[in-house]
Parts: structure tokens; sequence; C-alpha cells
């Protein structure tokens, strides 16, 4: 029996390790894309696909989104289309895509995340 309860807690302990280790790698990945958002933009957005690539859900790609939203809006999109499409039914990864998108495409972000969230002001997380 204590054998048994001591494989167990080492896998747990494994599990622990590997779960911290995509953190980290994840947390690197959107310290390099804020450290990239005054570099050229094909160098911001290769940070950015290192952002997607190393983290999961759609927290870590929203954050990096509204940084960017501002100075580097084509590339805030991409994250903020990408966290849509992992989470569709999060009301905040709508409306982040609803202040990234160009113009033209608001509305309909805005509407996902208005019907996610009734009372939701615009839309905007």
């Amino acid at each position: 029996m204590r054998a048994l309860l001591g494989v167990a807690a080492l896998a747990v302990a494994a599990g622990l390790v590997a779960l911290q280790r995509d953190h980290d790698h994840c947390q690197d990945a959107v310290r390099a894309a804020y450290l990239a958002s005054a570099a050229p933009e094909p160098e911001l957005r290769a940070r950015a696909t290192g952002v997607i690539e190393s983290c999961a859900g759609a927290e870590p790609l929203n954050r990096v989104a509204v940084g960017l939203r501002v100075e580097h809006p084509a590339v805030a999109t991409l994250l903020a289309r990408e966290a849509a499409a992992r989470e569709p039914d999060s009301y905040v990864a709508w409306g982040v895509l609803a202040v990234s998108v160009p113009a033209g495409e608001r509305e309909r972000a805005a509407e996902r995340a208005r019907a996610l969230n009734p009372l939701s002001v615009a839309g905007g997380p």
C-alpha cells in the first residue's frame, strides 16, 4: 500500500513540474512579445506567434492583444482572433476582439460579447 502511495505521489509531483514548466514557457513568450513591442512588425508578429504556440487558453493572448492594440492593431487582432477561437464562450475574448479588429468587423465581435454578457456596456471587456 505504501509503495502505491509513493508511486501516486511521484506521478502527482511529475505532473505539477510539467504544469509549472508549461506556465513558465508561456510567461516567457508573453514577456518576449511585450519586449518586442518596439521591434519591427515581422519580429513582433513572430513573438505573438510564440505566445499562441506556447500558451494554453485565451487569457495570455488577450493580455498581449490589449497591450498591443493601439500601436500594433494587426498583431493584436491576430492574438484576439485566436483567443476567441480557443474560447468561443468567453465574453472577455470577444470583447478584446471587438476593440482590436478593424472598424468594419467590430460590430460582429461586440454583438457576440454582448450576447455572452448582456450587462456589458459596449461589448468591450
